[in-house]
């Protein structure tokens, strides 16, 4: 008796330990960090940080090279401006890029000098927030990306929650206000001087056709720093959600909530819309937010969730590349495979190499094991097309065919025309094989090595 109450005791120190720890560590607060964001090494581990991510030139029109080529002096000019705090940030340029749903999504690309010194800020904040921020955040944040956030909730849906909150923020980057995020980031930096220069960057403008606007509200998407701002903004929000026992995945401003009934499901939307716009001022999209049954199908992050029941009555689950992620693909192969176009067969699989190997790393990791083989006959075609029209005359494939020892009689093909093709002659000689010997790349190569590298990572032993 005496030895489980020794036992009970025990845990209960160990209980009252780490309830100390975790306040102490919210009471924390980091009060001398700007000369860390000066300091030589952190400058020039930022520069090479922004010399990697390349990118376009700010409004002073300095690309990368230029400043490479005077990078010890120009570190030198950002150290001593920001060390008698003379630094003053540019106006971002802005340039729109079109979205999938043919409207465009504004970006604010700062000038190199400021990118460094952002990513000498973000080199300093990250790691003292990452501390603070939650699992169920996947964006944008280091060791962390979109597969981890699919996993998670193919593992929620797995669980029985199939009732999904499928929410949407209304230009959330262009919409945070500023005085609320910079006390955000007081809870955890009280130096007056990071905070300074955290708003400079804030209101820095826009410069649009010659024109500077001010910034009132919101972060640049573009920005070096503006992606940890958005994590530390929706903070508050992950620990409301989270302290509730909601099962939320969030990856930057996307994000979906997974109940196991509609009731809750419909409760938690609404507990979920008052605080982001009561809480945090922000704006719920009020028609791209939906509640919607995982038989109905849901997308998130590029994929199209879904599942159905078997005869048995176990259920299966699907991911698979939503519809518009497969048609911006498609759309890409067709640019690089126009028919009208002279461009060497080398060259063109070395392209369209490039589009599968991107496309097919990111969605190999969902049910497409048969999609994928439909994808590769039809980039195959596409091809022979190509190169039909690149021979021009049928001779070329007749020699082809000679040579792979084709010994039935040849016949002619109108080497122009898209059905030719598909044609079996064309079929034979410009078969999977030779292009492979082409070294062209599909996307069934790319799916099992992933799939060996998934079987190798939880097959692997723990060291």
């Amino acid at each position: 008796m005496e030895a489980g109450n020794e036992e009970e005791r025990m845990e209960i120190n160990l209980n009252r330990q780490q309830e100390r720890k975790v306040n102490a560590m919210k009471k924390r607060k980091w009060y001398s960090l700007y000369d860390k964001i000066f300091d030589t090494v952190n400058l020039r581990m930022a520069w090479y940080d922004v010399e990697a991510n390349k990118g376009s030139h700010g409004i002073d029109g300095v690309t990368i090279q230029q400043f490479e080529e005077n990078m010890d002096y120009h570190v030198r000019v950002i150290q001593e401006e920001l060390k008698t705090k003379e630094y003053r940030p540019q106006p971002v340029r802005r340039v729109f890029i079109p979205k999938a749903d043919g409207s465009q999504r504004p970006l604010g690309i700062p000038t190199i000098r400021d990118r460094v010194v952002q990513q000498a800020l973000r080199r300093v904040l990250e790691p003292i927030f990452e501390e603070k921020f939650l699992d169920c955040s996947y964006g944008f944040r280091p060791n962390r990306d979109c597969h981890m956030a699919i996993d998670k909730i193919t593992e929620h849906l797995e669980n029985g929650y199939h009732w999904v909150i499928d929410a949407d923020l209304k230009s959330y980057f262009d919409t945070i206000p500023h005085d609320k995020l910079i006390d955000q980031v007081w809870e955890e930096v009280s130096d007056t001087s990071v905070l300074k220069l955290i708003r400079l960057f804030l209101e820095s403008g826009i410069m649009h056709q010659g024109v500077c606007e001010e910034t009132v509200e919101g972060v640049p998407q573009g920005g070096v720093c503006s992606p940890l701002l958005a994590n530390i903004y929706l903070q508050p929000f992950d620990e409301e959600m989270t302290r509730r026992g909601h099962k939320i995945v969030r990856y930057a401003d996307d994000f979906v909530i997974l109940c196991k009934s509609k009731a809750a499901a419909v409760r938690v939307c609404e507990s979920m819309r008052k605080f982001l716009e009561g809480q945090l001022g922000l704006k719920v999209h009020p028609t791209k937010t939906r509640v919607v049954h995982l038989d109905e199908s849901f997308d998130f992050l590029g994929y199209t969730f879904s599942s159905w029941m078997e005869e048995d009555g176990t259920r299966k689950y699907f991911r698979r590349p939503k519809d518009k992620s497969l048609q911006k693909f498609k759309d890409t192969i067709r640019k690089w495979t126009r028919r009208n176009q002279t461009l060497s067969m080398d060259y063109l699989i070395s392209r369209v190499n490039q589009v599968i190997r991107g496309w097919g790393n990111y969605f190999g990791y969902g049910s497409v094991k048969s999609r994928f083989r439909e994808i590769d006959k039809w980039i195959r075609r596409r091809l022979r097309a190509v190169q039909l029209r690149s021979w021009r005359h049928v001779k070329h494939l007749h020699r082809l065919l000679r040579k792979q020892g084709y010994k039935e009689e040849l016949r002619g093909v109108r080497m122009t025309k898209w059905r030719s093709s598909n044609s079996p002659l064309v079929d034979r000689a410009l078969n999977n094989q030779w292009f492979k010997e082409q070294g062209l790349v599909t996307l069934t190569e790319v799916y099992q090595k992933l799939m060996l590298r998934k079987k190798y990572v939880v097959s692997k032993p723990c060291a």
